[in-house]
């Protein structure tokens, strides 16, 4: 298999992120975002939203899902599941980001990523409340 970079996802929530650990160490979480997504094969805006889990050793679990509206004024819709795992990059505080991605579209230029699968890895600043992440999508050597 063989990774080739779709596009590059910048995202950023537009409100309060939400957090709540009713039963101690493990939580839920919701927000809503906007962004853009840049590549060749892929460009537009971005509208989404986040409902993540939170485990108990602070490593966030993602359920981003949302939808890229392209210059065709077509919609393509993803999904971002994984994990984000935070560490000290130079004295600040980084979510690693590891997520699978999937997209749904039924614009003829996009039905494509409906039988494709992509990884994607990046950053979240949680101070700032935004990320930037590099998709890759996944090609079979056959």
């Amino acid at each position: 298999m063989r990774l080739e970079q779709l596009c590059e996802l910048e995202m950023r929530y537009t409100s309060d992120f939400h957090y709540v650990s009713p039963f101690g160490g493990s939580g839920s979480g919701w927000g809503v975002g906007d962004g853009t997504a840049s590549g060749v094969r892929l460009s537009g805006t971005v509208q989404w939203s986040n409902h993540p889990a939170g485990r108990e050793d602070g490593t966030m679990l993602p359920r981003a899902r949302g939808v890229i509206t392209t210059a065709e004024d077509a919609r393509v819709l993803f999904d971002l599941t994984g994990r984000t795992v935070f560490v000290d990059r130079d004295g600040e505080t980084v979510g690693r980001q590891l997520l699978l991605t999937l997209f749904e579209a039924d614009h003829a230029d996009y039905r494509w990523l409906n039988d494709s699968v992509c990884i994607t890895e990046g950053a979240i600043d949680p101070v700032r409340r935004t990320m930037h992440m590099t998709v890759h999508l996944c090609r079979p050597d056959l």
